[in-house]
């Protein structure tokens, strides 16, 4: 892989990179794909 032709530092940094952006991609599709006006009654209905 082209890993093996990069630093020890920049190999690190590539993968806690791509660690990051996959739990920040997750995080958002998550809070993209759920039910905006549900969780809006269920908060509205707590709060009473």
């Amino acid at each position: 892989m082209f890993l093996n032709y990069l630093p020890r530092e920049m190999v690190e940094v590539v993968g806690l990179t791509m660690i990051f952006l996959f739990l920040v991609g997750t995080i958002l599709i998550l809070l993209f794909t759920s039910d905006q006006a549900n969780t809006k009654n269920l908060y509205l209905k707590k709060a009473k």
